[in-house]
């Protein structure tokens, strides 16, 4: 499990440690220090070339072990000149310590805990300030942020110790890089505190079930939180007639998950959430600025979710589907708003966009961020026979009847994950030019093709979209083929690369922010010749509000590249991008502006290099008071969101919005050092709206 040969046969290759004999004996006895001092030294040191100078001797445990590391120096002080604990809790009496004989026979005591998931974490938080106080010199390692009480930590700790024996030029006293000091103890609420679970500022998550499982013999929790969000499961321990445990620290963003109770899938009772089509899932969310687009706006200001009920002659039933509709949404305005049809997938149901998907959220902040087009949402219930009967004789009508929403086909879109993108693409294929913009989340076309009508699919669509999660996402081959596909026939579409998660919502999640901004706008598609910039603003009689780019040759060219270590970096200057804002008061009625920018994925010699790579900080040249700079955007690799969704550049308020500013941005640009080499293009498109 520790792999100890590995690590020792790699530092010794590497020069690393000083040559040096490791025995690894049994602890399972009553009495540690003399099984070591009476048996175990004593039968090594007949048996090996060993030294028998207490200088030249170390000793180190994890866990129990490590508690009976510290158990010996207590015992015998000075018998190991170097003793280090890896996550170990049990320190005893520390107040009865004899300081003055540790300190004169031990080189070396250093101290080894994981995150706050360790269950030594607290121990080790009291020993420190206790040692310190007593005044024995030690070191600490730091809490390592990635591992808690696992062989992953404890791996790390064995490298960084060996390092330090028997040697003179040894690494510093400090803290292993990019390990946290632990400035107090990891608390959780007390028992019987609800609801749960319990998410702390820097992510972790406790998990407490209720008393009703106090016979059980085993819990665990199963959620959507391992690589690439697949789902995976975490013991929880006997706490009273409670059962408890601690993850983290978890990426923001949603989670779901449910209990599993000696082997019986189980709802979280002590958590009031809950999942339409999966009765036995419960849901947390763990805030961060990744997450911004999925967390809840303030109460009041996103749009509205009401239901529609309609008769459906396709199912034989009276049927339901949820629709949002966007702030200030007028039914008496003089031009229809726009429709998007957005449809669940297999097994789910039509809450599921708004449950799981977080849709209104998604929505409601793209809205308010002036990212989008004010439109109209309908998530339909897709579990039918024949869902384009159902969409074209059921759903579309009753929503034209209930919604001032336009008919004509250039502004309607629909879109749908799994099986409702396979069924998105069945309409595609059986009725071309009924939408112009058409998304498909996980799913593709079966077969090569033949029955498609490629010169009416390419007339009649605007933007034709797809969206697949990583080699994990059950779908991958099928997009594969559909690439290929639409490469071989003509059929003009985008494809937003391969997203690192599975078949689930935070690959669904990201389609969805991405794909709602694109609609209904002029300036969606890449242009495919390096990284333009594009805007279409209309012009308003009697005043105008304006963008112009500034000149910056064919394209944008990203300066050299930099090795990073553990990423490829290279940078470069967005040219200006000047909004001249000429309206009359009466015109802008208290309006200001919003500029935002949005990024393709840059196709080249290698797989797609993802929009999330690309980052930006903006800067104004030339600012005034009522106009601000967009926040800077961190890529993936820096855990951002990067600009794979619409990101602000500038923005005005009502005040300060009359004149003309420049904005710019420095671009950056961050993937992972086995990208392919070559050159890569995309496009960043710039748009301009007028806000509130």
């Amino acid at each position: 499990m520790g792999r100890a040969a590995q690590i020792l046969d790699n530092l010794s290759a590497d020069g690393r440690i000083a040559p040096m004999v490791v025995v690894m004996g049994n602890g399972n006895v009553p009495s540690f220090p003399d099984e070591l001092l009476r048996n175990l030294t004593r039968a090594a040191e007949s048996a090996l070339n060993i030294s028998d100078d207490p200088a030249r001797r170390a000793l180190a445990g994890l866990s129990m072990g490590g508690g009976q590391a510290f158990e010996v120096l207590r015992s015998d002080p000075g018998a190991f000149a170097a003793v280090g604990t890896f996550g170990a809790g049990r320190f005893g009496d520390l107040e009865s310590l004899p300081v003055g004989e540790i300190n004169a026979g031990t080189d070396l005591l250093r101290l080894y805990v994981g995150n706050p998931t360790d269950v030594a974490y607290n121990d080790v938080e009291d020993a420190l300030g206790r040692l310190g106080a007593l005044g024995v010199e030690h070191q600490f390692d730091g809490a390592n942020p990635d591992a808690g009480h696992n062989w992953d930590a404890w791996q790390e700790n064995l490298a960084d110790f060996a390092q330090r024996l028997f040697r003179d030029d040894v690494p510093p006293a400090g803290m292993s890089p990019g390990h946290l000091p632990i400035d107090g103890p990891f608390e959780t609420p007390a028992p019987g505190t609800t609801p749960t679970p319990f998410v702390s500022e820097d992510g972790y998550v406790t998990f407490e079930t209720t008393t009703e499982f106090a016979d059980a013999e085993h819990v665990t929790v199963w959620a959507n939180w391992g690589p690439s969000h697949l789902w995976t499961r975490v013991e929880l321990g006997k706490a009273g007639d409670r059962w408890r445990g601690t993850v983290g620290p978890l990426d923001a963003g949603w989670y779901h998950y449910r209990l599993i109770v000696d082997m019986v899938p189980t709802k979280d009772t002590s958590n009031p959430t809950s999942v339409t089509s999966e009765p036995a899932w419960s849901q947390f969310f763990v805030p961060g600025d990744a997450a911004r687009l999925v967390a809840p706006v303030p109460e009041g200001q996103g749009g509205t979710v009401q239901e529609l009920m309609y008769d459906s002659a396709v199912a034989g039933q009276e049927r339901t589907a949820l629709v949002w509709t966007p702030p200030g949404y007028d039914a008496e305005r003089a031009e229809p708003y726009p429709v998007f049809f957005l449809q669940h997938g297999g097994g789910q149901s039509y809450t599921d966009w708004l449950e799981m998907g977080q849709a209104k959220n998604i929505l409601d902040h793209h809205a308010l961020d002036g990212n989008l087009e004010p439109m109209v949402v309908v998530m339909g219930n897709g579990n039918v026979p024949d869902f384009t009967a159902e969409l074209f004789e059921n759903l579309v009508p009753a929503a034209e009847a209930a919604l001032h929403i336009s008919d004509d086909p250039a502004r309607r879109a629909l879109a749908g994950l799994s099986m409702g993108g396979g069924q998105t693409m069945r309409v595609l294929a059986q009725r071309p030019g009924e939408f112009g913009y058409v998304g498909a989340f996980s799913a593709g076309i079966s077969g090569d093709g033949a029955d498609l009508d490629v010169d009416a699919i390419n007339a009649g669509t605007t933007l034709l979209r797809l969206y697949n999660g990583n080699v994990t996402d059950f779908t991958y081959g099928s997009v594969v083929n559909t690439l290929e596909v639409f490469e071989r026939l003509g059929v003009r579409h985008e494809f937003d690369g391969w997203f690192e998660g599975p078949h689930g919502w935070d690959t669904w999640q990201h389609a969805l922010a991405d794909f709602a901004p694109r609609l209904f706008r002029e300036a969606t598609a890449e242009d495919g010749g390096g990284i333009a910039i594009d805007a279409t603003v209309p012009q308003v009689a009697d005043g105008f509000l304006s963008l112009t780019v500034a000149e910056y040759g064919e394209r944008v060219t990203l300066g050299e590249v930099r090795n990073a270590g553990d990423r490829l970096v290279t940078a470069g200057a967005l040219p200006g991008i000047t909004v001249t804002d000429s309206r009359t008061d009466e015109q802008a009625a208290g309006s200001g502006w919003a500029l935002s920018g949005q990024a393709s994925a840059l196709v080249g010699a290698g797989e797609p290099i993802t929009a999330e790579h690309l980052g930006w900080t903006p800067a104004l040249q030339d600012g005034r008071d009522g106009v601000t700079a967009g926040r800077p955007v961190a890529t993936l690799l820096s855990g951002g969101a990067g600009l794979a969704t619409p990101q602000r550049l500038a923005e005005a308020d009502g005040e300060g919005r009359a004149g003309s500013v420049t904005a710019t941005a420095e671009l950056r640009l961050e993937v992972p050092v086995d990208t392919a080499p070559g050159t890569y293009t995309g496009a960043v498109t710039v748009s301009l709206f007028p806000v509130d």
